[in-house]
């Protein structure tokens, strides 16, 4: 297997993702340090990179590696270049919350999730190469991002689950939009 591929960028974000738990759990680090928070934001501008790998508990963390596992292999799959993918992971984390935290938004962002929503938005995208619509493949994995929360919505009304569905479902048409918009690109500039 060649080590340029996107599985090999999902493997290594995992390993960081793993190792920043593990420094959690032995207490040297936690979501107060690396978290994306509005109030911390103007003096520790790198929590906007460093949100992406702290994980609010074992059931946080294993779902966004599973997600980002499964995403590796599908952008491997149908062709999607390393760089882009982490490009996509990077950008599209990055601007999912950035809206939040520069409205003062009181909670703390954390977690791998929004990037992993970006690269299943971009991936549904590339998915029409193979004569497969883009809109079912979309609504699949817009369905599996926001039912967890949408669940814990209709069962507590929490603020903060209609924010974390609200965000996965940015966060993957925000990938989408931005595989489109390159797409659509490369044909102009041909």
């Amino acid at each position: 297997m060649k080590f340029n591929t996107p599985i090999a960028v999902a493997a290594c974000i995992a390993l960081i993702c793993s190792i920043v738990f593990c420094l959690e759990l032995g207490g040297y680090v936690g979501e107060e340090e690396l978290g994306v928070k509005s109030v911390a934001i103007q003096d520790e501008p790198w929590r906007f990179i460093t949100f992406m790998f702290t994980h609010g508990g074992i059931e946080h963390l294993l779902t966004n590696l599973i997600g980002l596992i499964l995403v590796g292999f599908l952008a491997w799959e149908i062709g999607i270049r390393s760089s882009a993918f982490l490009a996509v992971f990077v950008g599209v984390g990055i601007l999912t919350v950035a809206p939040a935290v520069f409205l003062s938004s009181p909670y703390i962002f954390a977690g791998a999730s929004a990037g992993v929503a970006g690269l299943f938005g971009a991936t549904s995208v590339e998915f029409k190469r193979y004569g497969i619509p883009v809109l079912p493949i979309f609504a699949i994995f817009a369905l599996a991002f926001a039912a967890p929360s949408m669940a814990e919505i209709w069962y507590t009304g929490s603020a903060i689950a209609t924010m974390t569905a609200f965000m996965h479902l940015f966060a993957l048409t925000l990938g989408a939009s931005l595989a489109f918009g390159y797409r659509y690109g490369r044909v102009l500039v041909r």
